[in-house]
């Protein structure tokens, strides 16, 4: 998930879940790049069927990234 930072990435991120399947593992057309926190938070979020966090500003906003 862009969040607007550009930080090392740490972690290859599955775009489309795995589930087991060796093809999609090991497919370099479905990695994307992430940090660990991201990746630990938000990816894993949407995959269990939730939202990523949003990035709000000093006004309590959503930030539009």
């Amino acid at each position: 998930m862009d969040r607007g930072k550009v930080v090392q990435a740490t972690v290859a991120h599955h775009k489309v879940a795995h589930r087991g399947n060796p093809e999609l593992f090991f497919d370099p057309n479905n990695l994307a790049s992430s940090c660990k926190p991201c990746h630990d938070i938000d990816e894993q979020r949407i995959e269990r069927g939730g939202q990523a966090r949003q990035i709000v500003g000093p006004d309590g906003w959503p930030l539009e990234i």
